[in-house]
């Protein structure tokens, strides 16, 4: 009996075969290409779904910051005990958040900054509204005042109580 015809497999062994080139594992060039293309196109068209969405929503985003920081205005009146402004600088288009003697804080809004708008401008007599250390605002709340976002012909008006709750709307 011939002895190099026969070959025992043990119990955990898997025969292999090779009949030739065919039969190798993997993926083709062909099929790689293919798989790479389909992909491609997927990005591109979720890519530019995506830029829509964005542009679409920024002023939105941008408009409920805004009403945050009306907030947040409110809170450092009551926390400090002393009034505390909100200013809106429309040229520079931020808002800064001011107590008498100090700057808290400065949000820059534009296409430099994380809120892409063209347009920040106050509805209100004067640039600003104050929060007393009660958390009290004197010219919130009446009808027409607020601060307006706009950008990519989208316009978002902004507008709030005396206590500092904001409330975003589209115009």
């Amino acid at each position: 009996m011939n002895t190099e015809l026969h070959e025992t497999i043990g119990m955990n062994e898997v025969p292999q075969r090779r009949d030739g080139p065919t039969s190798a594992a993997g993926f083709s060039l062909i099929e790689l290409i293919t798989v790479i293309i389909i992909v491609g196109v997927m990005a591109g068209i979720a890519g530019g779904q995506y830029t829509q969405y964005r542009d679409r929503v920024a002023p939105q985003r941008a408009a409920k910051v805004v009403g945050n920081y009306v907030s947040l205005t409110r809170s450092y009146a009551v926390q400090r005990r002393r009034p505390v402004s909100l200013i809106v600088d429309p040229v520079a288009l931020q808002i800064m958040i001011r107590s008498e003697t100090d700057t808290l804080r400065i949000v820059p809004f534009g296409s430099e900054s994380d809120f892409d708008v063209t347009t920040l401008d106050s509805n209100m007599d004067g640039d600003s509204l104050t929060f007393n250390p009660r958390g009290v605002c004197s010219v919130c709340g009446v009808a027409g005042n607020g601060i307006t976002v706009s950008s990519r012909g989208t316009t978002y008006l902004v507008t709030f109580n005396a206590l500092g709750r904001s409330k975003t709307t589209r115009q």
